[in-house]
């Protein structure tokens, strides 16, 4: 959640501007017209689950008086790396893009996938539930039936006891969360379990500027409205009902989620992980593989016997032209890929290989990788 962003709003307010939300889907979720308007040239889009490493780099660097994080989803820095989202991002607003994911679709002359880090899509429930684990079939199932999202399906996995053996409360119905379709850690999870449509049922979770993370079903933060938030607790401590804060990340608030109901399952990257409470979470082994480093790091090494939902991270990187304060970042890692590596394994991501920063490989990517990087 970028903090800088609600600075802003708050001295909108008090100048006495008003602002106004947009209703609709996807990208129209997760941002209104006033959280758009944010971006100045200093601030860039990019994968939420990124979000805490790369804030923490920039800060590292120096830089963070002239460049803001925004996060929100791969996705929508994909969109300002090409030009082809809602304004600012209706031109090359950004060249660089922290992803979850590779770029999609063919590779434009200029651009580049650069492979960072592993992580993993972690299937993640509270700490007390019993059940520790399930098939990928079963997750599949749970969250969007045969692939389709047909109700008929959908209902063949919607309790714990359809889910897996062992659970605390198998005949209770499974609360379901998952990011929104910007998305990056949605984008790997449907390709890696067959899923095109969720169920009805998961409720989803969206990145809103103002309001802090939020249900798409919440009507978006204004400045006039920002607390319209039902999963975020505004003032005092956080509750089981309301675990989230207007500071956290959508990552962070669906792990929260997680760990604050035991009949919750959901699916994030690694900065969704809770070891210890308030709201501690578990990841579930998936096919007999747990999400240990070993068993993700095998998606280089030994990929049939890999933990199921392993992945790449990226720092992707557009053809536009290129800022001042992107150039300096930039530079800065490409000068210290040690201390980048290290900033990004204490969010809880995983060195590709320990000997050698940053060197995750190229084979197999969607463009080729720069060639300063390691």
């Amino acid at each position: 959640m970028n903090t800088t962003g609600k600075l802003v709003l708050s001295a909108l307010s008090v100048l006495g501007l008003a602002a106004c939300a947009v209703s609709g889907t996807d990208e129209a979720e997760v941002l209104g017209e006033s959280q758009e308007a944010l971006i100045n040239g200093t601030e860039f889009y990019g994968s939420d689950t990124l979000f805490n490493a790369i804030t923490a780099a920039i800060n590292q660097a120096g830089l963070s008086a002239s460049l803001d994080y925004l996060g929100t989803g791969s996705g929508k820095g994909e969109q300002c790396l090409e030009g082809t989202g809602a304004a600012p991002c209706n031109t090359k607003a950004q060249t660089i893009a922290p992803m979850s994911r590779d770029l999609q679709g063919s590779c434009d002359s200029g651009q580049k996938s650069n492979r960072i880090a592993l992580d993993a899509i972690y299937i993640l429930a509270d700490d007390t539930q019993a059940a520790t684990s399930a098939t990928s079939a079963n997750i599949k199932g749970a969250f969007c039936g045969d692939g389709s999202g047909s109700p008929a399906t959908c209902a063949n996995f919607d309790t714990w006891g359809e889910l897996t053996t062992g659970s605390s409360n198998p005949s209770n119905a499974i609360k379901l969360y998952r990011r929104d379709d910007i998305s990056g850690t949605t984008d790997t999870f449907k390709s890696l379990t067959g899923c095109t449509t969720f169920c009805a049922g998961v409720k989803i979770i969206v990145e809103d500027l103002i309001a802090g993370p939020r249900l798409s079903t919440d009507s978006a933060g204004t400045l006039g409205t920002p607390n319209t938030s039902s999963i975020v607790t505004y003032s005092g401590a956080p509750t089981a009902a309301a675990p989230c804060l207007q500071t956290d990340s959508a990552t962070d608030c669906i792990g929260k989620l997680a760990g604050a109901d035991i009949d919750a399952l959901a699916y994030a990257g690694g900065d969704g992980l809770r070891p210890s409470n308030p709201f501690a979470n578990q990841a579930f082994t998936i096919d007999s593989k747990a999400p240990t480093t070993a068993n993700i790091r095998k998606l280089i090494t030994d990929p049939s016997n890999k933990y199921p939902l392993a992945r790449f991270l990226y720092l992707n990187e557009g053809n536009g032209s290129r800022a001042t304060a992107e150039t300096n970042f930039l530079n800065w890692i490409i000068a210290n890929p040690q201390t980048f590596e290290n900033t990004l394994t204490a969010s809880g991501f995983i060195a590709c290989d320990p000997g050698n920063p940053l060197d995750c490989g190229a084979t197999g990517t969607t463009c080729p990788r720069n060639s300063s990087l390691p």
